[in-house]
């Protein structure tokens, strides 16, 4: 208890209101069971843990800390103490680790709860007409609701019996319902919950509502998969852009730069044929404008832009939202990265005896 209060005093202090409003959101549609102001306290605790850490070790390593006093010092036109430049090198830390820390946990909370709210979405159709037929049965919405979580619904059948125990111990039925619709990331399930709230309040016909709903939310699901199947091309041609195209060309394109490089020494000077008015002139092949090093530095960025862009197109075309695109990435990356590696190797294998 006293581990968790320093914590939520380590939140409260770091971070604002609508951060852990936020945190909770997130959390509880990812089904993390967490007090958000402890989880915010230790968010921070372990952001200033980690870039306490690096700084010392980037100062203690004596090459990476004379760049570092080097890069300050030519920065702020003087030279600063030694501590005064871990400090500002800490500072510098902990916006990175930050940055850093709260990109990976969101990327890991917005993961988790897409597929909490696709195992939902798959299983709410027969729940709901399952909950109508209770109902029809003469059961009141939270005997419907509890005798209805069959193991086969899995998550939304764990989910509903905790929250209907609730309701079971003296909490009204809409406040177990917001609850619940608080515990998954889904406008379909939002919706349903609402319409349940309303038909129960109104007095209206609940299980003719419920089983449309069921029907609506098969429908939707039905059509989902109609519309990803349809663009199954696209979804290809991105992929084998991103995976296949662009590492391809930049590889034969680097091979070229680094080509005329090597020959453009070789090459003479020539001169520009004359006319009435004499000689124009001479010229020189001086090679291209950029290196094969510079190219690189440029086609590696680029193709990691590219493997995000790709996965999030793929993303949208197979689910419908982006965020799923975050685990598409990892992958078109990597097999972009390797398709380079590969044609590089085999260009410069080829060329080894014709240069």
């Amino acid at each position: 208890m006293a581990q968790n209060t320093f914590f939520e005093f380590f939140g409260r202090l770091l971070f604002t209101r609508n951060q852990v409003k936020r945190f909770e959101t997130d959390t509880a549609a990812a089904g993390m069971n967490v007090q958000p102001d402890a989880f915010a306290g230790y968010l921070a605790m372990n952001v200033v843990i980690i870039a306490i850490i690096l700084s010392i070790a980037l100062m203690a390593y004596q090459p990476t800390a004379a760049i570092i006093v080097s890069a300050v010092n030519g920065l702020l036109g003087m030279e600063l103490p030694g501590i005064l430049t871990w400090f500002l090198l800490l500072i510098v830390m902990m916006v990175f680790v930050y940055i850093s820390v709260t990109m990976l946990l969101s990327t890991y909370l917005i993961m988790r709860a897409d597929t909490r709210r696709n195992v939902l979405e798959a299983a709410l159709p027969d729940f709901l007409t399952l909950v109508a037929s209770n109902i029809k049965a003469g059961m009141t919405l939270d005997q419907a609701m509890w005798y209805s979580a069959k193991p086969e619904f899995g998550l939304l059948s764990t989910e509903v019996k905790a929250v209907v125990k609730s309701s079971f111990s003296g909490q009204s039925m809409e406040s177990a319902l917001d609850t619940l619709s608080s515990r998954f990331d889904s406008k379909v399930f939002t919706r349903t919950t609402s319409l349940m709230k309303q038909a129960s309040a109104s007095g209206g016909e609940l299980t003719e509502v419920l089983e449309r709903t069921a029907e609506d939310v098969r429908n939707t699901s039905i059509m989902r998969k109609e519309i990803a199947a349809s663009l199954i091309l696209y979804e290809i041609f991105v992929i084998f852009a991103s995976m296949v195209g662009t590492p391809f060309l930049f590889a034969v394109s680097q091979k070229l730069v680094e080509i005329f490089e090597k020959i453009a020494p070789k090459l003479p000077s020539g001169e520009v044929a004359s006319g009435a008015f004499g000689s124009l002139g001479s010229f020189k092949f001086s090679g291209p404008m950029i290196t094969s090093t510079e190219f690189f530095y440029f086609a590696i960025p680029t193709m990691i832009v590219t493997a995000a862009s790709s996965s999030l197109i793929v993303s949208v075309i197979r689910t419908g939202t982006r965020s799923q695109g975050l685990k598409y990435f990892p992958f078109l990356l990597v097999g972009a990265l390797l398709v380079y590696w590969l044609v590089t190797v085999t260009l410069n294998a080829f060329f080894s005896s014709l240069i």
